[in-house]
């Protein structure tokens, strides 16, 4: 009965061991939904910024999702992207994501709202 029991909770920790927080996605950071579709939403997002960041050419990992990577260029290591999500009529679904752990980057998320909200004001 012990060595069941014993084969029980290794099992289990074996399995908790096994995820760890680098196996979550990252939470978002704000989500907001515009009125404009989906592709006008890409393309606006995707298009080269002004200013000192770099963004990256969209990748579809399914249909009516796309991200696209965004940021500052004097710090690469900010990784950071947007995922644009096509909505029912002419709605997108804007969520921005942040990786890793750097803290003091609020600046970055306010530029990549403000950029996203001027999307939506100019598609």
């Amino acid at each position: 009965m012990a060595s069941k029991l014993w084969l029980a909770v290794a099992a289990t920790l074996a399995v908790w061991g096994c995820t760890t927080q680098q196996d979550q996605p990252p939470p978002d950071v704000w989500t907001a939904d515009y009125n404009v579709g989906f592709a006008s939403m890409v393309a606006c997002l995707a298009a080269p910024p002004t200013g000192a960041f770099q963004v990256y050419a969209p990748s579809y990992p399914e249909a009516g999702r796309a991200r696209i990577v965004f940021i500052p260029a004097n710090t690469p290591q900010a990784r950071s992207e947007y995922i644009v999500t096509q909505m029912v009529g002419n709605n997108s679904l804007v969520s921005w994501k942040r990786f890793g752990s750097m803290r003091g980057l609020d600046w970055l998320d306010d530029a990549a709202r403000q950029r996203a909200d001027a999307c939506a004001r100019n598609p």
